[in-house]
């Protein structure tokens, strides 16, 4: 196939699902006029690449509601997610590009990965052409539609990676975020970790970690990345205008919990509903494609047309989750588990907040140990903002 060249004015306006006259404020008549137009246009110019790719998109029904799409891995196989169909296993149905309708049901189950498997009956499907390639940082991707018509696009922002925080390594520190001076102030040691046993204390300087120079706090989590938890690894501080180094052991990350986890969740809802298992994948590339959650499980390519991956979650407005081909390919060769024993990830699925008046029981007035452990998790919060920020204009180093 002829590779596609999309203008870049034009991704640029147009990073998202379709183009929404909405998302650009105080628009005139005449410029929302142009602007339709460009989006007729940026559509029609993405129909090549995603034609093949549509033919292998269902979209996948319980009743009258659309639950997601799935991709055709077999002339009656077909993958979706999981958690989206869970609560409706039993009256499902899916719907290929020609309209025509037929009863699916869930045959098997990969929990890590929220994806589900349905087997149909009626005519053969089309099966989806996987790609060898992998997608580059910042190289383009798009979803289809069953029909043919673009359901997302954008770029890939983040390289593919274990989101299970709990298999990242630890180091065990907080660093300040406010000091500007080289290395990274230790604003505090967490206890029982790598950092504790070897000595390192608040206020000490780290200027280096393994072979990585850091001057920030972003810098010094991501020298940790490509290290297994439980490896030895020195670590260069400043102490008392001296320099020393520090034998420490990595832990795993702990699991976000409590307030930050909370409020974590409750910013990650703010512009839309979410999917509801979005994180800890075993390997998922990030993409800045805004899909909504009924789109996810179908078919991604990139320019050329060629399947490299499907969508597997919208985490928040700005970050979705696809699942590569060959991660996929390697995925398909192991044994799915039986659906009726299968279980989505409980600690992903939380309720939205209940609004009122009355605190949560957890708030206490008048118990200042609790108010100083709250504002430290309040602080935590903030750092891991001031990281994600960061991490947006420094992509290539995540």
């Amino acid at each position: 196939m002829k590779k596609l060249y999309i203008p870049i004015i034009a991704s640029g306006l147009l990073a998202g699902s379709a183009f929404a006259q909405d998302d650009i404020p105080m628009l005139r008549p005449e410029e929302r006029k142009a602007v339709e137009a460009q989006s007729d246009e940026f559509n029609e110019a993405l129909k090549p690449a995603l034609a093949q790719a549509a033919k292998s998109t269902v979209r996948v029904w319980a009743g009258k509601r659309r639950l997601g799409y799935g991709t055709v891995v077999g002339s009656n196989k077909v993958l979706a997610k999981w958690s989206e169909l869970v609560r409706f296993n039993g009256g499902l149905t899916i719907q290929a590009g020609s309209g025509e309708a037929m009863p699916a049901r869930v045959s098997g189950v990969y929990e890590d990965e929220d994806i589900a498997v349905l087997e149909t009956t009626g005519s053969a499907l089309v099966p989806v052409r996987w790609s060898d390639k992998k997608p580059a940082l910042g190289s383009f991707l798009a979803t289809p539609q069953p029909d043919g018509r673009p359901a997302g696009f954008g770029v890939v922002s983040v390289l593919e990676r274990d989101l299970r925080e709990t298999n990242q390594a630890f180091l065990g520190v907080g660093g300040d975020p406010d000091f500007e001076g080289p290395g990274v102030r230790v604003r505090e040691v967490i206890p029982e970790t790598g950092a504790a046993a070897a000595g390192l204390k608040p206020g000490d300087i780290i200027m280096k970690v393994g072979d990585r120079e850091v001057s920030g706090v972003l810098e010094l989590r991501n020298s940790l990345l490509g290290v297994a938890p439980g490896s030895r690894i020195e670590v260069l501080a400043r102490v008392n205008e001296k320099e020393k180094t520090f034998d420490v052991l990595l832990g795993n990350r702990p699991k976000l919990g409590g307030i930050q986890g909370d409020r974590l969740r409750t910013m990650e809802r703010m512009g839309g509903r979410v999917s509801m298992v979005r994180d800890s994948f075993p390997n998922a590339i990030q993409t800045d494609m805004r899909l909504k959650t009924d789109q996810t499980g179908g078919p991604v390519v990139n320019l050329d047309g060629e399947v490299v991956g499907i969508t597997i979650a919208r985490a928040d407005r700005t970050r979705s989750f696809v699942i590569s081909a060959a991660g996929l390919r390697d995925l398909l060769k192991k044994p799915a588990q039986n659906p009726s024993v299968a279980k989505i990830r409980e600690e992903q699925v939380q309720p939205f907040p209940v609004r009122g008046n009355r605190p949560p029981s957890r708030m206490i007035p008048g118990n200042p140990e609790r108010m100083r452990q709250h504002l430290s998790e309040m602080q935590r919060l903030m750092d891991f903002m001031r990281e994600e920020m960061e991490s947006l204009e420094e992509p290539q180093q995540r």
